[in-house]
This record gives C-alpha cells, sequence and structure tokens, in this order.
C-alpha cells in the first residue's frame, strides 16, 4: 500500500502541529471500520478527525466531508464516547518506522480523576484497527479483537498490554549516510529487479516509492540489480537518501480523472501516461484520494444488490428485442409466400396430391422458370392454403412486432436511465428514491417497502452560474418528473443530453434573457450528470419548459420536446464543484 511508514511518520507530525490542544466534541461510527471524531480547536476549521482500519482504505486524517451516521451507535463507538469525549489531545505520534499512529488524550475517568488515554491507529491493511489504551498501556477495547488462533505471535484483547507488531528485519534506511547506502546498493549483484530488492532490503518504502528510486536511478522499473553501472548504484543510494532526509511533497497521481496513486515525494516514473497534482499537506492527500475512492466503492457495494435487479432486466428485455428484431426480419420477407401460394393455385388443375415440386412460369416476376416445391402429404389446394395462413399470420405478426419494438425501446431507454442514476447515487436516500421508483414501476417487490418507515426527502442538485443564475440537476427519473413538470416555470430553461440518459437541468430565468455563458454552464452541468461524463463534445439540446411534454403512460423520467437547440460541450467537474451550492 502507498500508505508507508515513512509517509505515516511524516503525517503524525504534521497531525501533531494542528490537533494538540484540540478537545474532542462528538465521536461517530459511521462504518464499521471508521471512526469520526470532531474536535473543536482553531486549527482544525471545522474539519472532523477520520480514522479508518478499513481493510482496502486504512487511514487517518481530517476531513470536512458530511457522512450518514446509524440511528443507533455500535458498542466500540459507544465506549470510545464514554472514555473520550471533552479530552485533550496532548499529542500525535508513531513509532519509529511503523505503521501505526498514537492520539494520547488527557481525560476524566469514572471518578473525576486526570487520566491518559490513547488512541493506537494500525495501519496495515488487512491487519489495521484502532486500539484504546489506558495510562499502564493496557488495552481498554479494539475495533478488532485479535485471540490466539487468529494470531500466535501477538493477541489485542482488552486487559492485555498492548505490544507493538513484530519488527521486520530489514534495514532502517534513514539509519545511514548517503555513502553507506551507496556500499550497500553495490554490494548488491543479484538478479532480481531493482524495486524487488529496495522493499525486501529496506523497511518502511512502499512499493510506488520502490519503484520510483528504481526510475530516478535507471530511467526504467524493469532493471535488475546485476545490471547497474556504479553511476546508477550512485543514483540510487541517493535517491534513497534524499528521499528519507528531505521534505514533504504529497502528491496524487491521476488516471484519466481517477485517482491513482499517491505519495509524499514527486512521482515522476508514469512520465506522461498519467496526471500529477500536488497537495498542501499530507492530511489533504488522504482525504482527496481516499474519499473519492472510498465513495465510488462503498457506493458500488451498497447498490449492487438494485443495480443487478436493474441490469437482469435490461439484459432480460435486450434479449427479447433481439429475437422480435429476427421475427420481424422474416415478417417483411412475407411475399414470397404469397407469391408461391398464388403460382400454386393458378397451376392447381395440373397438380396431384403426393407431388413433391412443379415447373412453372413466375408471372409476378417476368415470367421466369421457377420451382415451387410442395409438401406431398397435403393436396395442393392444401399446400396453397397453408402458404397464405403463414403470410396472413406474418402480416399481423409485422405490425404486432413493430408496436411491441417501440414499447421495448422505450423500456430499455428507461431502464438505461435508472442504472445511470444508481451510478452517480451518491448516499444511500439517493438509492432509497430510487428503489421507491422501481417498486412503482414494477421491477422490484413491493414488499420491501417498509410501511410507516421515515424517507428523507432529497433536494435536486442547485449550483449558481456566474451570471447569478440558479441551476437545478435531478438525481433520478422521479426527481426529474417533478423539476421538470412541477417545480419549473413555463419560460425556463430546460436541458438534456441529446438520446443518453442524464439528468434534467432546469435553469430559472425569472422572466429574464439568459447568458450564452450560464447556458454553456448548464449544458456542461447536464452533460457531466449523464452517462456521457467521462466523454468529450457531448451533445445536449435545451429549450423553453413549456415546449416539453410528459407522454401519458411514459415511464418515470420520459418526456417529448420541441423548438429546441443543440449545444456540444465538455463535461467538466471542476465547473461542477465550483458552481455547486449543496450541503
Amino acid at each position: 500500500m502507498a500508505l508507508d511508514a515513512i509517509y505515516i511518520s511524516r503525517l503524525a507530525r504534521e497531525l501533531d502541529t494542528v490537533l494538540s490542544g484540540a478537545r474532542v466534541d462528538k465521536i461517530h461510527e459511521p462504518l464499521r471500520d471508521d471512526i469520526v471524531i470532531a474536535l473543536r480547536s482553531p486549527n482544525v476549521k471545522g474539519k472532523k478527525l477520520i480514522i479508518s482500519a478499513n481493510a482496502s482504505f486504512p487511514r487517518v486524517h481530517l476531513s470536512s466531508r458530511s457522512r450518514e451516521n446509524p440511528p443507533n451507535a455500535p458498542m466500540f463507538c459507544m465506549l470510545l464516547r464514554k472514555h473520550l469525549i471533552n479530552g485533550r489531545i496532548i499529542s500525535v505520534s508513531a513509532p519509529h518506522m511503523e505503521r501505526i499512529i498514537d492520539i494520547k488524550l488527557e481525560v476524566n475517568d469514572e471518578m473525576g480523576v486526570p487520566s491518559e488515554r490513547t488512541l493506537t491507529c494500525e495501519l496495515m491493511g488487512r491487519h489495521s484497527n484502532i486500539i484504546l489504551r489506558d495510562a499502564e498501556d493496557r488495552v481498554i477495547e479494539c475495533l478488532k479483537r485479535v485471540d490466539i488462533d487468529m494470531s500466535e505471535k501477538r493477541q489485542v484483547l482488552p486487559g492485555l498490554f498492548y505490544t507493538l507488531p513484530p519488527k521486520q528485519e530489514k534495514l532502517d534506511p534513514s539509519g545511514y549516510t548517503r555513502a553507506e547506502l551507496f556500499d550497500i546498493v553495490c554490494a548488491q549483484k543479484e538478479e532480481i529487479l531493482c524495486d524487488k530488492w529496495i522493499i525486501s532490503t529496506f523497511m518502511g518504502f512502499s512499493p510506488l516509492v520502490c519503484r520510483e528510486i528504481a526510475y530516478r536511478a535507471c530511467g526504467e522499473v524493469s532493471r535488475h540489480m546485476s545490471e547497474l553501472s556504479m553511476a546508477q548504484c550512485e543514483k540510487m543510494a541517493s535517491a534513497i537518501y534524499e528521499i528519507c532526509n528531505t521534505d514533504s511533497a504529497p502528491c496524487i497521481v491521476y488516471d484519466n480523472k481517477h485517482p491513482y496513486e499517491f505519495s509524499y515525494i514527486p512521482i515522476t516514473q508514469y512520465e506522461n501516461c498519467m496526471q500529477t497534482e500536488v497537495r498542501e499537506s499530507l492530511s489533504e492527500t488522504l482525504a482527496d484520494f481516499y474519499e473519492t475512492r472510498e465513495a465510488r466503492e462503498s457506493m458500488k457495494n451498497r447498490s449492487h444488490g438494485i443495480l443487478q435487479v436493474v441490469k437482469t432486466a435490461h439484459a432480460r428485455t435486450a434479449r427479447k428485442l433481439a429475437v422480435q428484431r429476427e421475427e420481424l426480419k422474416k415478417s417483411i420477407d412475407r411475399e414470397e409466400l404469397r407469391v408461391r401460394a398464388e403460382l400454386i393455385s393458378a397451376n392447381i388443375y395440373r397438380l396431384e396430391k403426393g407431388m413433391t415440386s412443379f415447373e412453372t412460369q413466375n408471372y409476378f416476376k417476368n415470367c421466369e422458370e421457377v420451382t415451387i416445391k410442395l409438401d406431398p402429404r397435403y393436396t395442393p389446394q392444401e399446400n396453397a392454403e397453408k402458404l397464405f395462413r403463414e403470410y396472413r399470420r406474418m402480416k399481423n405478426a409485422e405490425r404486432y412486432i413493430t408496436e411491441q419494438l417501440a414499447a421495448g425501446e422505450e423500456e430499455l431507454e428507461y431502464l438505461e436511465s435508472v442504472i445511470e442514476s444508481i451510478e452517480k447515487a451518491e448516499c444511500e436516500a439517493d438509492l432509497a428514491e430510487i428503489r421507491e421508483e422501481l417498486r412503482e414501476t414494477g421491477y422490484a417487490d413491493k414488499s420491501g417497502d417498509k410501511k410507516g418507515a421515515k424517507k428523507t426527502a432529497l433536494r435536486p442538485y442547485r449550483f449558481v452560474s456566474s451570471d447569478g443564475f440558479v441551476i437545478y440537476a435531478g438525481r433520478n427519473n422521479k426527481q426529474n418528473d417533478a423539476l421538470t413538470l412541477k417545480s419549473a416555470m413555463k419560460g425556463d430553461l430546460w436541458l438534456h443530453t441529446k438520446n443518453i440518459p442524464g439528468s434534467h437541468v432546469i435553469v430559472e430565468s425569472s422572466g429574464r434573457e439568459l447568458p450564452d455563458r450560464t447556458i454553456t454552464e448548464a449544458a456542461q452541468i447536464a452533460a457531466y450528470y449523464s452517462r456521457a461524463k467521462d466523454s468529450e463534445n457531448v451533445p445536449v439540446d435545451y429549450t423553453q419548459v413549456r415546449h416539453v411534454k410528459k407522454p401519458q403512460g411514459a415511464a418515470p423520467g420520459k418526456v417529448i420536446y420541441t423548438n429546441y437547440y443543440t449545444a456540444y460541450v465538455n463535461p467538466d467537474e471542476e465547473l461542477c464543484k465550483q458552481l455547486s451550492q449543496n450541503d
């Protein structure tokens, strides 16, 4: 993991400067492995301390992001409140070359006597844990209890003295001079990749930093230690020394706008393949990186069930449409059946039962000679009647299948819009509205709807354009209908991506003429809140609300519109954040 021991030691020093003297105001446990601590301090400025023991996203950092809390606090959260509320943070530190952060607090015990508590955050992948210790270093409680069946070397249980994890048998890179590091590097001539050798020899480095050291020394990450020249050995030793002894320069590496890696040093190994953005602090780096990824993964897990229901319905509808299109294709070729039936009727005087075929002139096509096949089991008259019946069936089928295709394509379009709504859902309330919509449309079981359950009313996304005009974007299909058909005035501007599932966007005009800049910004918002958010030159239709109608019986979010114009814009996430007025 990129959160290595060196990063954590520098993060602890940074947090110590900011958090020392802060008092614990509130403690929440929004997720099973996450603790959120609200603090009272001028240095915090409304931010909360996030501590996560999630196996995929372990971290400690400050954040201003709001989180949904369960109605009833878990037991571990209640215990932390009992021991830490109103406690004052004395220091934040990290044991040398350990992926652990200790937050030491001054509190009053049950008798009102001043005492000390230490909140230990072990950030070690699947072994991550949050442990509360007393002044004697005994474990009061921990988020994940580790007994002897789980680990023979180290148990973490209430009442036991706290011990550090077993030391790794590796070298401490911070304890060597540049010359000593050069001697260590030169002594290795094994057939092993440079980054693999670094991570197996030195403690405290993440795989990303090891690759960066190899890249700075060799210009590539696939070089073996045995292939290094003396100059490259010197560069490698210098890179190791500088990383351990220079100030932090935190950054995040983005792959197509998605956070890919982060570090406390500049990352150059990806060259121009990825984008690198510098951050002001190590805590801010973790907040930006992990919260983006965690939010996406969390909503992905929570929406998995409902997404599978919709995708199954989408796949079933798509298969049904494919079969109907094949049937329609066959029905279009029905004229051949009628011609064969007519030719049999015209030549019936010379045909007998038991014949398998006969030759005649096709007077429907230049009187050319053709061979007509017959079923020997039937009389010539019965052969003709059978073909006529099949012709009429296909003729009726064409009309019926055409109607079914139109309905199926509308259903497929609706399901695609629901999938898009699920993928952009930001919280459980978003998913709850989508579930309710699916129950009303018959795609989800209504038995899952709890009567009397309190439902959180979500407001549409709200923005204010650079010219001061209010812009709204619907979160899902039901909200799109309400926004367009109930809330918006006839003179407001309505926008939607052309033939692409997405949000309905409304610009409140208040009787004024809208500037081109506002229309462009609204179109970029519509493009961003659509299935085409990662594309370029997205077509966005716009017209006044008075020209938007909902057909009778149409699915949620389905409208028709006239008198529209089309703009081609690029979705802009930064613009949406800049104009956003959401809580």
